[in-house]
């Protein structure tokens, strides 16, 4: 059952982000412009990414991101000189992340892998990074595993997952959608989180999501024996919370609480130099 649920998951992953890729806009994407607009675009929705996860910091080091997207976080790590690698296994995201990298003049190593059996060397990499990827992925324990594998001592493992106790899960899904539209009982909870992905129906197009609390990740990082730095909650904006006439007023700005109500699970720890 489990096997099955985990091939389904690889299947409807593919088909959500070959369709159109994380963070896609319109343009011509064999342009140097477009990867600039998704970048723009990509911090003006997480602009608190920069300070959170210091990208900057790796400078000289390997850094491997799971789930590449179109290459705009991993760009972020290489402007600060780190050796970059990839794995995802969407065909889009591999395209699109090596055109955004060569665009730049810049050099990647990406490869089409699963995160569950990773394709590089023991203690090969200082710093493993994932934003909005773990959560699709239902042998998560694998994959942290692995992660722990291939870092070096004292490498960080940087991530990113959806909030179970999240104002945007809760208000827009749960009652907005799934009560008063009656989605629910159409498409059943599992249908519903998949529509929090951009273009899935819950039907046709249904990849698997799971939403996680604070104590989850913990757990989840502490079994294969990561040191942990921090685990906290970020992004809570006007559209999570209020109607459409309000988050045209406020123009979607940030809202506080964004701490305890907001939509990502973030987590920092590290492998012990032992």
């Amino acid at each position: 059952m489990i096997e099955d649920m985990s091939q389904d998951a690889r299947r409807e992953a593919q088909k959500q982000w070959n369709a159109r890729a994380c963070g896609e806009l319109d343009g011509d994407k064999n342009e140097l412009d477009y990867f600039l607009r998704v970048e723009e675009d990509r911090l003006q929705q997480q602009p608190w990414t920069s300070d959170y996860f210091r990208y900057g910091r790796f400078g000289g080091k390997d850094v491997l991101e799971i789930g590449i997207g179109q290459g705009t976080d991993l760009v972020q790590f290489g402007k600060a000189g780190a050796r970059c690698h990839g794995v995802d296994i969407t065909d889009n995201h591999h395209l699109l992340t090596q055109r955004n990298f060569t665009l730049r003049g810049m050099s990647v190593d990406l490869r089409r892998a699963d995160a569950t059996r990773l394709p590089f060397d023991d203690e090969s990499m200082d710093c493993v990074y994932s934003f909005g990827v773990l959560h699709h992925i239902p042998e998560i324990e694998r994959v942290l595993c692995e992660v722990h594998r291939v870092l070096r001592p004292g490498g960080a493992l940087m991530l990113a997952v959806y909030h179970k106790w999240s104002a945007f899960w809760w208000l827009s899904k749960i009652l907005r959608q799934g009560i008063l539209r009656g989605h629910l009982i159409t498409l059943g909870l599992e249908g519903l989180k998949a529509t929090i992905e951009d273009g899935a129906d819950g039907r046709a197009t249904k990849p698997f999501v799971r939403l996680y609390t604070r104590g989850e990740i913990r757990k989840l990082l502490e079994w294969p024996g990561f040191v942990i730095d921090d685990v906290s909650i970020h992004q809570l904006y006007a559209d999570h919370v209020l109607p459409a006439f309000m988050v045209r007023m406020l123009k979607n700005k940030p809202l506080p609480l964004g701490g305890v109500l907001g939509w990502y699970v973030t987590a920092i720890a590290h492998k012990t130099d032992s």
